[in-house]
């Protein structure tokens, strides 16, 4: 059984596992650049921190862990000027080969279809939160952090 941990961002030393980098050496669609998230608030970063623990593994150097599947938003986190109060879920894993697989492999083959639709769901989801008086990003950033054209955040025909 995964034991779980919750420790300061800033502390953890966090490497990819070697077995990783050549499981995600072929991928072609990369993030050229990590997006500008210093408008969003301290509070809505832990929050997504909280809503995603990182899988690791420990590493035979104290305080240090492999990740183990590919988590791009922990890098712009830790970009973020007030990481220093941000507090990271781990999930420490005793074996690496099956967590990998699973993450590298399985889950994103299950979430693809709610990736497939994502310009749509934010589009409708960003009108519903304007309505429920949500305190939201703009179109702008929200098309910023998820990398698209705003004109691509619209409605499906």
């Amino acid at each position: 059984m995964p034991k779980t941990k919750k420790l300061p961002l800033n502390s953890l030393q966090l490497h990819l596992h070697p077995n990783l980098v050549t499981l995600l050496s072929g991928d072609r669609l990369t993030q050229s650049k990590l997006p500008d998230i210093q408008f969003l608030s301290v509070e809505q970063l832990q929050c997504v921190l909280d809503s995603c623990p990182i899988p690791v593994l420990k590493h035979e150097k104290e305080g240090q862990y492999f990740i183990l599947a590919a988590m791009p938003i922990i890098e712009s986190i830790l970009s973020y000027d007030a990481s220093l109060k941000l507090n990271a879920s781990l999930i420490i894993y005793e074996e690496a080969e099956p967590i990998m697989s699973t993450l590298a492999l399985i889950k994103p083959a299950l979430l693809i279809p709610e990736f497939k639709y994502l310009p749509e769901r934010l589009h409708s989801r960003l009108g519903k939160a304007k309505l429920l008086n949500l305190a939201i990003p703009s179109k702008k950033q929200l098309s910023h952090l998820a990398q698209m054209s705003p004109s691509c955040i619209r409605e499906s025909k």
